[in-house]
């Protein structure tokens, strides 16, 4: 499975990263499911590259996964789909959605996509200015407040990953703990692997006012911590 655009890491992988991942992919005949929700939403002028689109190689053993969830805020519709260029293939994953009945969305669904796409092009824009906003704010200010907090700034997507292990210098040893005690809810970086341990990942995409009162609340306990 490959997260492309990377959640939580917020990268977006080169065009020779993909293509020699599909090269070693193609010669031991491993099909990779390209994890591609977040591809809407490149930031500060990157642009996404499809898996697929790669190579020859790539389009042999790739499935693109997407949805407009993240990026249009419709999760409840329950809407995605798959691109598959190697008709055998996408023959066996059709076979596989109707043996579990998994290839007949809802109305609702499939109108609410098609709208996205085709409609909301404009919103989208705008979306992704306020976003952009939204994580420079946090990657400047959070970094004044707590220096002991680094923030890397995501090529794409709404999710900000903390580095938060510097903390334990303070003295707060249990870093979920320290965010949960100034009343967020992150999530805990050990969630995705072995690695993640000391990180926390922010979603930046609520109202700027939200993440002005989040971190206002992180840097008051840190305070009651720390003094």
């Amino acid at each position: 499975v490959l997260s492309n655009p990377h959640n939580p890491g917020g990268c977006m992988w080169s065009k020779e990263t993909l293509a020699d991942l599909a090269r070693i992919c193609y010669k031991y005949n491993v099909t990779v499911i390209s994890d591609e929700i977040h591809a809407d939403m490149p930031l500060f002028g990157n642009r996404h590259i499809p898996f697929t689109t790669v190579s020859q190689e790539a389009a042999q053993v790739g499935i693109v996964f997407g949805a407009p969830s993240k990026t249009f805020n419709m999760a409840g519709l329950v809407s995605s789909f798959a691109v598959i260029e190697n008709p055998q293939l996408r023959k066996s994953f059709y076979s596989f959605l109707h043996a579990n009945e998994l290839d007949d969305p809802t109305l609702v669904a499939t109108v609410a996509t098609h709208a996205a796409y085709s409609q909301g092009k404009e919103w989208h824009r705008q979306m992704l200015d306020y976003v952009e906003n939204n994580i420079d704010f946090v990657v400047t200010r959070l970094p004044r407040l707590i220096p002991q907090i680094k923030a890397a700034r995501p090529d794409a997507s709404f999710l900000v990953w903390l580095d938060c292990r510097e903390l334990k210098k303070a003295g707060i040893e249990d870093i979920p703990g320290f965010f949960t005690g100034a009343g967020l809810a992150l999530n805990d970086g050990a969630m995705f692997g072995p690695g993640g341990e000391g990180f926390m990942r922010l979603n930046a995409a609520c109202p700027k006012a939200i993440l002005q009162r989040a971190l206002e609340q992180l840097y008051n306990y840190y305070r009651s911590l720390t003094n």
